[in-house]
């Protein structure tokens, strides 16, 4: 008999395997790109212009760690380039 902890685990697993078709995809010279890789790609070239503003105005060495704030600059403008473009 299988537990009731086990089988609600055991679906809540199972989940993100359904939902992985729920993914807007882009078509891109006929090849389909799931939505997040663009958005991922768009992320890191926004993020590389505004680290480069950063460092031209010198305000870089005040931000803190670049080891912290690079990844979390990326994470920032992909997070908020699927926002406008994807939101509902």
């Amino acid at each position: 008999m299988v537990k009731p902890n086990l089988r609600k685990a055991a679906v809540l697993a199972g989940c993100p395997v359904f939902l992985t078709a729920c993914d807007p995809m882009l078509s891109i010279e006929g090849s389909f790109w799931p939505a997040w890789i663009i958005c991922i790609l768009a992320g890191l070239a926004v993020s590389m212009v505004l680290m480069w503003q950063l460092v031209r105005h010198r305000l870089a060495p005040h931000l803190g760690p670049p080891l912290l704030i690079v990844p979390s600059l990326w994470a920032l403008c992909t997070f908020v380039i699927w926002l406008l473009f994807y939101s509902t």
